[in-house]
């Protein structure tokens, strides 16, 4: 029996055609994808999801290709990670300059999918692109993934007002408010968040360090949704 595919995959692209083009084509492969559209999220997710291996575009915002490369390639946790360079512009020069920055492949934009399927197969040493998703499985990622980004807007929306009741001392408001996030958070795997949630529900906020509590747990919350 061919075992399916859990191999962690980091998009990072400015350009949403491409992020949309990859993350539905590499999820129908059972690879777990992650996306970011700038060089600082994208150094700071590879350092926290930790992918298997990563898909970088050269011309991003705040940090481009070519300096994530170079920045990566001196932080011990992340610098054997192997990046796929995509770019619009794929010339001799584009491409000398991102494989000596670190880039183990380089791929041309429009993405040719037999070469990317060969360039992950001979990085990650395997092959995984044998076993395709049912579509009822890629019907309930859809699912999973609306309910993720409905967590986060709400998540966003009503954090303030946890926030709002920890300034204000206002224990009522914050209890409310963790109850009703819980119930969007029990639409997907979000064990973690979920916890959290009941914990800032049932602090008795008696005395000073319980709404210190609160607000480190909303910080965690926070943190944990970066790199879901």
């Amino acid at each position: 029996m061919i075992k399916k595919n859990h191999k962690k995959v980091l998009i990072i692209d400015d350009n949403s055609s491409i992020l949309n083009y990859l993350k539905t084509i590499l999820g129908k492969y059972y690879f777990e994808v992650k996306t970011c559209t700038n060089g600082y999220d994208g150094l700071q997710n590879t350092a926290e999801f930790k992918p298997d291996i990563v898909f970088l575009d050269l011309m991003m915002p705040n940090i481009d290709g070519i300096q994530l490369l170079q920045l990566k390639k001196v932080l011990n946790d992340i610098k054997d990670i192997p990046v796929i360079v995509i770019s619009a512009n794929a010339g001799r020069k584009n491409v000398i300059s991102a494989m000596e920055a670190g880039a183990d492949r380089v791929l041309s934009k429009p993405i040719d999918f037999k070469q990317l399927k060969t360039a992950v197969n001979e990085l990650l040493e395997g092959s995984f692109f044998d076993v395709v998703k049912t579509d009822i499985e890629i019907k309930e990622d859809k699912r999973i993934e609306d309910n993720k980004n409905f967590f986060k807007e709400k998540f966003e929306e009503f954090k303030d007002i946890i926030l709002d009741g920890i300034n204000n001392r206002d224990q009522d408001a914050i209890k409310k408010t963790a109850v009703f996030l819980q119930k969007y958070s029990k639409s997907f795997d979000n064990t973690a968040n979920l916890i959290l949630l009941k914990e800032i529900e049932n602090k008795d906020y008696r005395r000073p360090s319980d709404w210190l509590f609160a607000e480190l747990k909303i910080k965690e919350i926070d943190q944990n949704l970066k790199v879901i």
